[in-house]
């Protein structure tokens, strides 16, 4: 899991062309290829991608409380690193990125753990 400690409250930094980056863009940026930033509805994680998330979200909770392995299903382990989804372009994998007000933790997930969802009907 990549952590980025952060420097404003809206979970963005301000480069120096005024453009907006996410914490996770602006961490990585020169260290791969370029981060695109994906809808997590158009995104399928395979058994063992969900597995990476689930435990990652058990290191993030556990940073700021105890809790018991029961109480984070799927859906809440999930939910906690889909504030921002990024695909890297050179390595085609994910990142699953958690905004907390100083800092952001951010999930490689590997190319062969997710895929896109097949889109249905006619695209517009």
């Amino acid at each position: 899991m990549t952590m980025r400690t952060g420097t404003d409250m809206s979970g963005e930094t301000r480069p120096q062309d005024g453009q907006q980056l996410h914490r996770a863009q602006a961490a990585l940026a020169g260290g791969g290829g370029p981060l695109h930033e994906l809808d997590y509805d158009d995104l399928a994680l395979s058994a063992q991608g969900m597995r990476m998330v689930r435990r990652a979200a058990m290191d993030v909770l556990r940073r700021f409380s105890a809790v018991d392995e029961n109480e984070v299903t799927l859906a809440r382990a999930l939910a906690l690193f889909l504030d921002h989804v990024f695909w890297e372009e050179k390595s085609g994998g994910l990142l699953l990125c958690a905004d907390f007000p100083d800092q952001s933790f951010c999930l490689p997930i590997p190319r062969d753990c997710w895929s896109m969802k097949p889109r249905i009907g006619r695209a517009q």
